[in-house]
């Protein structure tokens, strides 16, 4: 049997060329939800503007009304999720500098577990179930720090194969996609997230199932299947898995984090 070594990893990993399905699963808004990290966010952003200028009290009472509207769904508006939202109401006063320091601080928050963030009921049980014919791979832009002590707090370290944190999507995924198919078909791989821009459209051009996430009724791109929850997803993703069931296990990588280039910290 041929095998093929895929390099660029903490580990190298040997695969043979009769391999399991791959899923590519995103983190913020995919398999971590919740609204505290993007309440962290905001609020470290806020801060930084009251310590700045005292006169953006106004503007801060009114950046969290608008927030809050928007991630309870009161109100539509022209971003892909709560971050780019924080982002976007706060550009006239922050500089990118100040954005970044307050999506580190989010991200310590995560890592200290003080935030309010689960897994969507069932998921668990769904990667179990596809193991061990899928490999299951968690993608993020996020840093390791709070994305691993995450997993472990919503019960879902046990159900990922591998972490590939920092990763740098979408413009990473000319290098990265590749490298995680390791030979296997397209058709063979399905992407499952929130942001079609980040998560979904490199895998899709490569010709990936893609799965997408639209809590926020952006209806972009073109997934081959969308729903406002993950957990509406779960019945197309058994049934995606279930159409190559001779597919064999996961090679003995199970477990590897991955280093790639760090992010640019709003790109989660």
């Amino acid at each position: 049997m041929n095998k093929t070594s895929v390099h660029g990893y903490a580990e190298d990993v040997t695969l043979s060329d009769d391999q399991p399905l791959l899923l590519l699963l995103d983190f913020d808004g995919t398999v971590c939800i919740g609204d505290g990290p993007v309440w962290a966010y905001a609020e470290a952003v806020l801060a930084e503007l009251a310590e700045g200028d005292t006169s953006h009290e106004t503007d801060a009472a009114a950046i969290r009304e608008q927030l809050g509207a928007f991630l309870d769904g009161r109100v539509s508006g022209d971003y892909i999720d709560g971050y780019a939202a924080v982002a976007q109401m706060t550009g006239a006063h922050v500089s990118a500098d100040t954005l970044q320091r307050a999506y580190r601080a989010s991200r310590r928050a995560l890592a200290e577990g003080t935030l309010d963030v689960h897994a969507p009921a069932g998921l668990a049980d769904l990667l179990e179930d596809l193991s061990p014919r899928v490999e299951r791979v968690l993608v993020t832009n996020a840093p390791i720090d709070g994305v691993a002590e995450t997993l472990e707090a919503i019960g879902l370290t046990e159900h990922i194969d591998r972490i590939v944190s920092d990763a740098r999507k979408p413009g990473s995924w000319t290098t990265l996609l590749p490298e995680l198919r390791a030979g296997r078909d397209p058709q063979h791989c399905m992407a499952v997230g929130d942001i079609w821009a980040n998560d979904l459209a490199g895998p899709h051009a490569a010709g990936c199932a893609t799965a997408l996430i639209d809590r926020f009724g952006t209806r972009a791109g073109t997934p081959d299947v969308s729903a406002p929850v993950f957990e509406e997803l779960f019945d197309s993703i058994r049934s995606w898995a279930g159409s190559h069931e001779s597919s064999p296990t996961v090679p003995a990588h199970v477990g590897a984090t991955d280093d790639v280039p760090a992010p640019h910290p709003t790109e989660h």
